[in-house]
């Protein structure tokens, strides 16, 4: 998964929304729209189960490599730089022996670790996509994620690349497997004060077996990060997804969004950019108050297009029903 953040609030504000990428193929934001899981690359990957060249030989044992990886080479363990390199020479394995296996997985679970946080978190985000890689995957994998959610104890950052994979992992997984995983991303999508909410919503926007009633789900959670009281990261990811899926009962609050008097060009952009795909005519004189602004100005030319081609078009289809009805 693309690295989500960097360090402190102005990385979880490059971050968010994804999602998920990949192995997630998330419908692109329109023109003038800031996307912002695209800002942080987020390096979700695609989990390509295909055979290995005939004839590819790996250079690194795979278990000395594993040591390295999860800091039990005494003489490694603080070094970000050798660590991920070990992983990088086993990173293409789609066979790791069942013990590395293990060992990879009790490392993902573990909170004991030298590196710096935002290092950890890298470091784990590609532990977890050498597992997924595995052919097959292995079976513990969706539960220490769902663990290390709900045991509380990794930073905020880690979680957020457990949310990530279990959306990545959510249409592969069995029923069982597919119910526990999306009761974390509800419960990830409700706490609207952490960065994560809004990964845990563009998760469960990837769930193709989702249910009307986990649709309207989806609908309620993403609504509810729209407010201002949210995590601004959370609610960056909420404005282009109810964007991106119509949801216009959030137009009140993006209109109130642009009119207040506080202003953030990520969010502007953003609610510029959603206003422009629920918006009508009304909307387009708040949009051109941001006209002439060198960091908004795109995303303003682009919504005020985009609504003005709706109207066209609804106007001409309505014009032609009636035609239709009035020979």
């Amino acid at each position: 998964m693309k690295k989500m953040f960097t360090v402190c609030g102005i990385v979880l504000l490059a971050a968010a929304v994804a999602v998920v990428l990949a192995s997630r193929n998330r419908r692109k934001p329109p023109p003038g729209v800031a996307d912002p899981l695209s800002q942080a690359g987020v390096r979700v990957k695609a989990v390509m189960h295909s055979p290995e060249p005939i004839g590819r030989r790996e250079v690194v044992a795979a278990s000395r490599a594993v040591a390295i990886v999860c800091g039990e080479d005494a003489a490694s363990a603080d070094r970000y730089e050798v660590r991920n390199n070990a992983l990088r020479s086993i990173a293409r394995r789609r066979d790791l022996p069942t013990n590395d296996v293990l060992a990879l997985l009790d490392y993902l679970s573990g909170t004991n670790d030298p590196l710096r946080v935002e290092r950890i978190a890298a470091l784990k985000n590609d532990v977890m996509n050498l597992l997924r890689n595995q052919n097959p995957p292995p079976r513990d994998l969706e539960e220490t994620l769902i663990a290390m959610f709900d045991g509380g104890t990794h930073p905020t950052v880690v979680l957020d690349y457990c949310i990530q994979h279990l959306g990545a992992m959510v249409n592969e997984l069995g029923e069982e497997g597919r119910r526990r995983a999306r009761e974390v991303l509800v419960r990830a999508a409700g706490q609207i004060r952490q960065p994560y909410a809004g990964t845990a919503l563009y998760s469960l926007a990837e769930d193709r077996r989702a249910t009307s009633v986990q649709q309207s789900e989806l609908k309620r959670l993403t609504v509810a990060l729209c407010k201002p009281d949210v995590s601004p990261v959370a609610r960056i990811a909420a404005i282009q997804l109810a964007g991106q899926r119509g949801y216009g009962d959030i137009l009140p609050t993006l209109r109130g969004t642009l009119s207040s008097s506080s202003r953030d060009a990520v969010l502007d952009i953003v609610t510029i950019g959603s206003i422009g795909l629920l918006g009508d005519t009304e909307d387009i004189e708040l949009l051109l108050r941001f006209a002439g602004d060198a960091r908004r100005g795109t995303a303003v030319d682009a919504a005020v297009k985009r609504i003005r081609e709706r109207e066209n078009n609804d106007g001409f289809l309505k014009n032609r029903r009636n035609d239709e009805h009035n020979p």
